[in-house]
Formats: structure tokens, C-alpha cells, sequence
């Protein structure tokens, strides 16, 4: 997927925005609520980033990449990214997640016990349309994707800047 640099610079000024990052902490403040009174089983111990393996994506919005990579203290070559799509994984896992502190929000949400299943999906789609109105408010072009053809739109442009 191609994205337009003008796009992803507006999603990172977005990003910057006061409402953006309030937003988004509270929301990253209400799924920690949440996984805590779930108090799923993580079963895999991280083996759900290797995507292909575990038959998962993980898919996120330009305004939630843009928020997550600004907090990167370190990113992701397009080399590393490609290398983690042709791996399966996301580029991040390295003997466990690089960025745990700073992952975005389905990543805070995932969880493989299968009994979580149910609260999972609906506190999903609570974010998801959150994040989405967040879009519509910000008037930033709204994209759904898959994480590393996101990363890899980021990555590009950094090499192009």
C-alpha cells in the first residue's frame, strides 16, 4: 500500500494534537482498566506478534500509527519492516515486544485466551469507533490497515526525507 507522504504528515501533526493525545491516553487508560478486571491468560508470551504463525493481524488507523511512531525511540527501517512482512512477525518483537511501553491500542487489547474472545471485540470496536470520530474531528483522512503496510509507509518516508 502506498500512502501519501501529505497524508501521513497530517496524520502526525494530528498526532501532536492536544485532543489526540488526550484521546488516546484515556482510551489506553481504559483498556488497562479493562485487562485488569478481565485478567486474561497471556498464553503465548508474545508469539501472537508473529502474525502468520498465529493466523493474526493487527490493524490500526494512520492517526493511532502516527501517535505510536512519534513515541518510538527508535524506528523501523523500511529494511526491517519489509524483513518483518517477510517474516510474518511484527518488527518490533525481539525476544519479546521493543515497545511495550508505547504499543498502540489493538496491540494493548489482544489478547490469546480464548475466553477473552467476548470482551475483547466489543471494547475493539468501543476504541476503534473512538479513534475513528477522533479522524472525523481532526479532519484527517481516515485509514484502516494492516500495521506493517502502515509502519512501512512511515519508514519511507523518513528514508525520502
Amino acid at each position: 500500500m502506498v500512502i501519501d507522504p501529505e497524508v501521513i504528515a497530517r496524520w502526525s501533526s494530528a498526532a501532536a494534537s492536544t485532543d489526540a493525545q488526550a484521546t488516546i491516553a484515556r482510551l489506553q487508560d481504559e483498556i488497562a482498566d479493562e485487562v485488569r478486571r478481565q485478567r486474561p491468560l497471556c498464553v503465548s508470551s508474545g508469539r501472537c506478534c508473529g502474525f502468520e504463525a498465529h493466523g493474526h493481524r493487527l490493524y490500526l488507523t494512520g492517526l493511532e500509527t502516527a501517535w505510536t511512531w512519534a513515541r518510538l525511540e527508535q524506528r523501523p527501517t523500511l529494511v526491517d519492516v519489509e524483513a518483518s512482512m517477510a517474516a510474518g512477525s511484527c518488527p518490533f518483537l525481539a525476544g519479546g515486544c521493543s515497545v511495550h511501553r508505547v504499543r498502540p491500542p489493538g496491540c494493548r487489547i489482544y489478547f490469546c485466551d480464548r475466553d477473552a474472545a467476548g470482551w475483547q471485540s466489543a471494547l475493539a470496536e468501543r476504541c476503534h469507533l473512538e479513534i475513528r470520530a477522533l479522524h472525523d474531528r481532526l479532519d484527517v483522512p481516515y485509514r484502516y490497515a494492516e500495521w506493517r503496510s502502515l509502519l512501512a509507509g512511515f519508514a519511507a518516508l523518513e528514508v525520502a526525507s
